[in-house]
């Protein structure tokens, strides 16, 4: 069986890079400094980034140079402004009062707070609202499952999947990744998905057909379960076992990639304690672990197998632990069961939390409490989120750059946008770097500032094309700004809705000021005049951040 290979991107790291918020802390740097040694080159893919065409991003003089003055020279200092924005004072009302922090709530647990998800926070209270979220089944999802139910690759098995073409059923899980994370009112639900499946990381240009069960049997149903389920999920995953070719690992020949990234990005972490034997000894407890072969019939082919014939039945020890003979398929999950209960997991996993949701240097001590519920529930997720999301912890939130899929979809949400179709938005999220599921090495898409901090054109661009002229000119994306401008007549109300809808009426002054220049220019009834405002109000600092 031949496994596509893999290779890391390569980004500028420019621009919002030399903010000062770099992350520290048990990153797993070692796995990025080795994964091109021990990946393959041979299905390498060029997704960086690349400069639209000439003459794209401003349609007139005027706003191409009012974006110059916005984000060129002075676009630093506008990042640093909005990075310190989360003032000492209002951490002091926050942990008295936690009503002071919910719009900075809204924004850490949704890819875009709209008044629609502000006004419900303020409604229900700053634990109530997460506790609403925790309880994602219960939420109506109609608005989203309405728009993927015409993707019927999502929820078919591999048998039917593999006579299609490979790229419609990608195309078709990438849609759906697209329209849940703007139209989902399980919010919190989508950015837990979000981390998981940058933490379990699968290539789907590797992976194809394998890739939708584990979406939806792996990450969608155990997220917001327990870690040691959602662990055991994965290593059971045929997208999984394929991607890193434990499926191909036999007793004589025992394939050590899946255990490697297993102890190192999976649950321990790259300074969590394991050695080269341990990796040696887990690979040999996960042998036989492999996938159903058509002959095995439709209702098999493409799902989990354990193969006896191929285990490794010798004694093993795994980080001290001794496993006896003739163990057989209970090898792996001991191993499992080892990891997931490790102390060193409970640390990784409650930092890659603090992370998603708290900023890239979170305190030691948030993530020893974080750690501690781990432990003391047994790696329940919703536990582990309480303790992440207290008001304290929120108030101390550093500012995040918003990666370019969750800056797209915030502007989509928050000019509500009508998206009928996600082709050109696939076309862009690829020019970003940024396409779901398709980070080609194990490790996932990063969440660094030097990442994504040099693909500023893009990000330019996105709100210029989506509100360009009079319709705007992403196919498939339409924003209706006479709806959105609904009952704002002047320059003054008009920059006010533009604050209210974007920003949460927290819109840096210095970018405020700029926009209602622009706005000024010439009269503000001006359609064009108004959708190129919301357009450069998506390109201006203060928006690249949450």
């Amino acid at each position: 069986m031949q496994h596509a290979g893999t290779s890391a991107h390569s980004f500028a790291q420019t621009g919002f890079a030399q903010t000062g918020f770099e992350p520290t802390g048990p990153e797993p740097t070692a796995h990025e400094q080795g994964a091109t040694e021990r990946a393959a080159t041979s299905d390498a893919r060029d997704l960086s980034p690349r400069l639209p065409p000439e003459g794209q991003l401003a349609a007139s003089p005027g706003r191409r140079q009012l974006l110059g003055r916005v984000m060129g020279a002075a676009a630093m200092a506008g990042l640093m402004r909005t990075a310190a924005a989360s003032d000492p004072v209002t951490r002091v009302r926050g942990d008295v009062d936690p009503t002071a922090l919910l719009e900075k709530l809204v924004d850490r647990i949704t890819f875009g707070a709209t008044p629609e998800e502000l006004a419900l926070a303020r409604t229900l209270g700053y634990f109530g609202y997460i506790e609403y979220h925790l309880d994602h089944l219960a939420i109506n999802d109609a608005a989203a499952d309405a728009k993927i139910a015409p993707l019927l690759t999502l929820t078919q098995p591999y048998s039917t999947l593999t006579p299609q073409a490979a790229q419609f059923v990608i195309n078709e899980l990438v849609e759906a990744a697209i329209y849940r994370a703007i139209y989902s009112k399980r919010q919190l639900f989508e950015r837990v998905v979000e981390m998981w499946t940058d933490h379990f990381n699968i290539d789907i240009q590797t992976a194809r057909y394998y890739k939708p069960a584990d979406d939806r049997l792996v990450i969608r149903a155990n997220a917001l379960g327990t870690f040691p389920a959602l662990l055991n999920a994965s290593a059971q995953s045929p997208a999984m076992l394929y991607y890193l070719n434990n499926d191909v690992s036999t007793a004589s020949n025992p394939n050590e990639n899946y255990a490697r990234e297993l102890m190192e990005l999976h649950t321990l972490g790259v300074n969590g304690g394991y050695t080269q034997t341990d990796v040696q000894q887990v690979a040999r407890c996960l042998t036989g672990w492999t996938i159903w072969s058509a002959s095995a019939g439709p209702a098999l082919h493409g799902t989990f197998r354990y193969n006896n014939a191929n285990h490794n039945q010798s004694a093993k020890v795994v980080l001290g632990t001794s496993i006896p003979a003739n163990g057989g398929q209970q090898d792996g999950f001991t191993v499992l069961n080892l990891l997931a209960n490790h102390p060193s997991t409970a640390q990784y996993i409650a930092f890659k939390m603090c992370r998603q949701f708290l900023g890239y240097n979170v305190a030691q001590a948030i993530v020893d409490r974080v750690a501690t519920t781990y432990t003391a529930t047994g790696g329940d997720i919703k536990a582990m989120l309480r303790v992440v999301l207290l008001p304290e912890h929120i108030a101390a939130a550093q500012p995040k750059l918003k990666r370019p899929f969750h800056h797209f979809v915030s502007a989509m949400r928050q000019t509500g946008a009508n998206v009928t179709s996600t082709s050109n938005l696939r076309s862009r999220l690829g020019e970003a770097g940024h396409i779901p599921f398709s980070w080609l090495t194990p490790d996932g898409y990063p969440d660094k500032v030097g990442h994504w901090g040099g693909n500023l054109i893009v990000r330019w661009n996105f709100g210029a094309a989506m509100m360009n002229g009079t319709t705007g000119s992403i196919s498939g994306v339409a924003v209706d700004a006479a709806s959105f401008f609904a009952g704002a007549t002047t320059t003054d109300q008009m920059i006010a809705r533009i604050d209210e809808r974007l920003f949460g009426s927290r819109m840096n002054a210095v970018d405020r000021d700029r926009v209602r220049q622009y706005l000024a220019q010439a009269s503000p009834t001006l359609t064009t005049r108004q959708r190129e405002a919301i357009g450069i109000a998506i390109a201006s600092p203060s928006y690249q951040w949450y």
